[in-house]
């Protein structure tokens, strides 16, 4: 293994990621589940987001006519799900401190800031709290009534 955690198995675009063999790391611990099969094998397509969805996204960048290279996609591909995994396995260790089991907006906000991506939190803020009011009358009375302040930042 490389130290990324993660090594191509063969030409297969499957990747081994490593086993703590902490069993609360999430990553299984034992480094198989429930059927016996090895947990920590993940397939590309299982890593990354999907490639249609990020070369849309660039393509929003770029002039009508412009074209974008295979290459680029991919290897944009590659650092978005990256930056996603970096973020979230930042709220994730957040997440495990606090004894809770469920990331929310201001575990990725806090993450982000602690990373030091400072300049994203707060329109990241404001439209977290956008979205909150407009999903406020979707949802069933008394179902999350009260919604936490960020704790970072104070």
């Amino acid at each position: 293994m490389d130290g990324d955690g993660a090594d191509f198995i063969g030409d297969s675009k499957t990747y081994m990621l490593e086993d703590s063999g902490d069993p609360d790391s999430g990553d299984g611990g034992s480094g198989g589940n429930k059927s016996g099969e090895p947990s920590n094998i993940l397939r590309e397509q299982d890593r990354f987001l999907p490639i249609a969805n990020v070369a849309r996204i660039m393509k929003r960048g770029i002039p009508p006519n412009g074209k974008i290279a295979k290459e680029s996609r991919e290897c944009m591909q590659e650092c978005v799900s990256e930056f996603v995994s970096f973020v979230t396995s930042e709220a994730s260790d957040r997440c495990h401190q606090e004894k809770r089991k469920t990331i929310n907006g201001e575990d990725l906000l806090f993450a982000m800031s602690v990373l030091g991506f400072d300049n994203y939190v707060e329109p990241l803020k404001l439209f977290l709290q956008k979205y909150r009011e407009s999903i406020k009358g979707d949802k069933m009375p008394d179902q999350f009534d009260e919604i936490e302040e960020p704790q970072f930042g104070k």
